[in-house]
């Protein structure tokens, strides 16, 4: 996926996450590869329950009880840290590796001032007295654009409205100085003008202190302004994978299309709104060769047989035995 031919900040390779239902094991995520530059965003979409979150959980060593990686490698600036041990990779997240979700309210302690939850893990890696800490608190909370940040150190978090809310959770990711910035729907629960607000901050925080942002999102709208490179998910497995720009004129795969095809265009609103008939299919039941093909308009007996190949080039991809403008890659 490198264009510039930099080494990845975050490689992820073959990976597989599988989980248990009633004594068997089944695997939810597969073959997930991909590559994150320093100063890239990459916008991974799909559906609600699709994988998204669970590769995020992955690539944070926060998968919950009952799965878990039994495949494939994942490299954080060259460092293989599904070897790591749990104490290790507590070390490691924060300082080379941040997280934003998409609930702040949750994602905050309703018990504490905001100051001590920002800086709480640069206090445990750094070693900061109080006052050290209340000033990089301080520091953090205006670098994201809170404001009278200084008169606010003390508030918790029920006296801030959503967007603030989200702002100190970026704030908190931050603390420690990542590199990498994994931020999954983290507008989901906003208006769309805080939306903006947010999406802008991270981008801002991108160009400026080069961080590399992994976007979980399922509203491809969002994508088209902020994102360099978009993956598409669908039942746990990639399907497409290019540049914003080309996925966003010329999309590969029948699903992309018709993710795409739900969006409202301003520069064209007499076109017709498309929706996807059926459900995504459920883990312990995914159809083989071609997982999109029930719900496919294009699919033929070949899609629900066989395995679909890996069509167009390097840098614009898609797996699908007929794709869609081919001719234009």
């Amino acid at each position: 996926m490198s264009e510039t031919g930099a080494a990845p900040l975050l490689a992820v390779q073959h990976l597989r996450v599988s989980g248990r239902h009633e004594g068997r094991t089944f695997p939810i995520v597969e073959e997930v590869s991909f590559e994150i530059e320093a100063g890239r965003m990459l916008a991974l979409v799909g559906e609600s329950g699709c994988g998204k979150s669970l590769t995020a959980a992955a690539l944070l060593g926060l998968l919950p009880w009952g799965f878990a990686v039994d495949q494939g490698r994942i490299l954080l600036d060259g460092q293989e840290v599904l070897r790591l041990s749990r104490t290790d990779w507590r070390r490691l997240r924060g300082r080379l590796v941040g997280a934003v979700f998409q609930n702040p309210l949750a994602a905050l302690n309703p018990s504490l001032p905001i100051w001590k939850q920002v800086v709480e893990a640069a206090e445990l890696s750094f070693g900061l007295d109080r006052r050290a800490a209340r000033a990089r608190a301080l520091e953090l909370l205006e670098l994201v654009g809170v404001p009278e940040a200084g008169s606010r150190l003390d508030d918790y978090p029920h006296q801030f409205s959503g967007g603030m809310r989200q702002r100190v959770a970026i704030a908190l990711a931050l603390a420690c100085d990542p590199r990498l910035l994994v931020a999954d729907e983290p507008t989901t629960a906003l208006d769309l003008i805080t939306q903006a607000e947010i999406l802008k901050l991270l981008h801002r925080l991108q160009r400026d202190r080069g961080l590399a942002i992994l976007f979980i999102t399922h509203d491809l709208s969002l994508v088209a302004e902020y994102a360099d490179e978009v993956l598409v998910m669908y039942a746990g497995r990639l399907v497409e994978c290019g540049g914003v720009r080309a996925f966003l004129d010329r999309s590969l795969h029948p699903y992309s299309q018709a993710l795409l095809g739900a969006i409202p265009r301003l520069d064209a609103p007499e076109l017709r709104l498309t929706d996807i008939e059926g459900l995504p299919p459920s883990p312990l039941d995914y159809p083989p060769a071609c997982r999109f093909a029930p719900r496919c308009p294009r699919a033929i007996d070949r899609c629900r047989s066989e395995e679909p190949p890996r069509v167009g080039d390097s840098r614009h991809w898609a797996y699908c035995h007929r794709p869609c403008s081919l001719e234009t890659v």
